[in-house]
């Protein structure tokens, strides 16, 4: 499948499953905000998707002249899609998990992962790449555990970063659809009294944050 195919399969299949919402206010895992959402967890309800997806990724990166030993996606919404690329592209698969230190949010590969990647091609993969802040955390992880990135790849891109802002020199994406992304202290949502969504990102643990 080329790739515009590709990316037109993925927009369908966002639309008919009604994972994109452009029309609400969400809190972001960078801390900005933004009227949009891919409700990725809808995707995940129907095994097939993520594993057609998963598919089309996995032909992307072999397109593209990657070469990987190892897939890493972010726990825990990151893991099936992780899973099933790496499922595609016959190699193994294992992922970060947050953790919070002195405050502060980072990835760390436990379970022995750290000592499974070491000195290996990893292809960090995630299902939708919003600001890029919770990629960059699973990307200093794996280097911290002594292995080498060859690329980042994502179901979708939501258009606020590149391969340059990633650090990487491999960024790969189905479909790119582009959300707003707004510092919270400028947000025109906050202003006008535009309710935060609590079901989806982290709108619940800002509004918990306010009171």
């Amino acid at each position: 499948m080329s790739g515009s195919n590709r990316s037109v399969f993925t927009r369908r299949l966002l639309d008919d499953c009604g994972a994109l919402i452009t029309d609400g206010h969400f809190v972001y895992a960078s801390g900005e905000h933004g009227p949009g959402w891919i409700a990725k967890d809808i995707i995940n309800t129907v095994p097939s998707r993520p594993r057609d997806l998963g598919a089309m990724l996995a032909e992307a990166v072999a397109e593209a002249g990657i070469e990987a030993d190892v897939v890493c996606g972010p726990a825990v919404g990151g893991v099936i899609c992780a899973q099933y690329t790496a499922l595609a592209m016959g190699i193994e698969c294992i992922f970060a998990e947050r953790h919070r230190e002195d405050g502060r949010e980072t990835f760390r590969l436990n379970r022995g992962y750290d000592v499974a990647v070491s000195g290996r091609r990893v292809l960090v993969v995630d299902d939708v790449i919003n600001t890029g802040h919770s990629t960059g955390l699973v990307l200093d992880a794996v280097r911290a555990a002594g292995a080498s990135i060859c690329g980042v790849a994502t179901w979708i891109n939501r258009g606020n970063v590149g391969h340059r802002e990633l650090g990487v020199d491999r960024f790969i994406f189905l479909d790119e659809i582009e959300l707003p992304s707004i510092p919270a202290a400028e947000c025109h949502l906050c202003r006008n009294g535009v309710p935060v969504n609590t079901d989806y990102a982290h709108g619940a643990e800002f509004v918990s944050s306010q009171k």
